[in-house]
């Protein structure tokens, strides 16, 4: 008996999925990039933050705590309960304090061949982001503040006297080798502000503000400064010579005072004690903004 002989066709492969080898090639390589990732993720998220930071803030005389720390997606870590005080001249004064901070490595940075570090704050019922990197021999500093309530800092002190209100803004700054802040620029709004003074009792409502600034060498010069919408209306210029300590910084500023024809009657007293009576001849602010005189 004859049979006719099975005719064997070339077994075909899909090209949208490959053989086999390249399946477990693509596996492979799927497999390691996650498992890369998912490192770098887990580095990330236990890196000694806070120790490292406080060895960082150590000559500057400051000293970063947290109360834990926690993996935030994709990558990064949050911390909790963040307090930044000063330990100069003696341990105890508090400077600033978050209850979240979250730290991320800053992509677009590295891009740039600069490693840098974003951080996102929540800050006196505000937010505050800011990216470090460094820098020339320095560390370069960009930041964004969002609605950080000023009643509540504890950074600039103001000597009998209280002020309240937000404050936004967003800008740059330098640093040098020995971090003093060397060179920068930025600009800054603030929303219904009031400054009360014990000596009168009752508040004095400036409004909103808006200012800009530039840094340069230490000398932070003040290009605009002015108020609108309050009961008295506040233009100022003038310079301040950044010192480490903040409430040593050295004032020489101008400013003119205009007051509303209601705000003139009920804030006679006050007017009493300046120099003059408010109006078109500018007062001196100088001193340090822990002792300031009003010329």
């Amino acid at each position: 008996m004859l049979t006719s002989p099975v005719s064997r066709l070339p077994r075909t492969v899909d090209a949208s999925t490959g053989s086999p080898t390249q399946s477990r090639k693509l596996l492979f390589t799927v497999y390691t990039v996650l498992g890369l990732a998912l490192f770098a993720a887990y580095l990330v998220a236990t890196f000694p933050y806070s120790p490292t930071l406080s060895k960082v803030l150590a000559p500057l005389g400051l000293e970063l705590t947290s109360t834990s720390q926690s993996a935030s997606f994709p990558f990064g870590a949050r911390l909790s309960g963040v307090r930044l005080r000063s330990i100069r001249p003696t341990p105890g004064g508090l400077m600033v304090e978050s209850p979240a901070v979250t730290i991320a490595p800053s992509f677009l940075s590295m891009l740039m061949f600069h490693p840098g570090v974003r951080v996102k704050a929540a800050l006196y019922d505000g937010i505050v982001n800011f990216t470090l990197r460094p820098s020339g021999g320095g560390t370069a500093i960009s930041y964004d503040l969002d609605s950080v309530d000023i009643s509540r800092q504890t950074l600039i002190p103001l000597p009998e006297a209280d002020a309240s209100g937000t404050l936004s803004g967003n800008g740059s700054l330098w640093l040098d080798g020995g971090n003093m802040a060397q060179t920068g620029d930025g600009q800054l709004s603030a929303a219904h502000l009031k400054l009360k003074s014990p000596f009168l009792g009752i508040p004095i409502a400036l409004g909103d503000g808006q200012s800009k600034f530039k840094l340069d060498q230490g000398t932070l010069t003040i290009e605009q400064c002015a108020t609108s919408g309050g009961d008295i209306a506040l233009n100022a210029t003038g310079t301040v010579q950044l010192a480490p300590d903040p409430s040593q910084s050295v004032l020489a500023i101008e400013f003119t005072l205009s007051p509303t024809p209601a705000a003139e009657s009920r804030l006679s007293g006050f007017f009493l004690m300046l120099p003059h009576p408010p109006g078109p001849e500018p007062y001196r602010l100088t001193g340090t903004l822990s002792a300031p005189r009003i010329m």
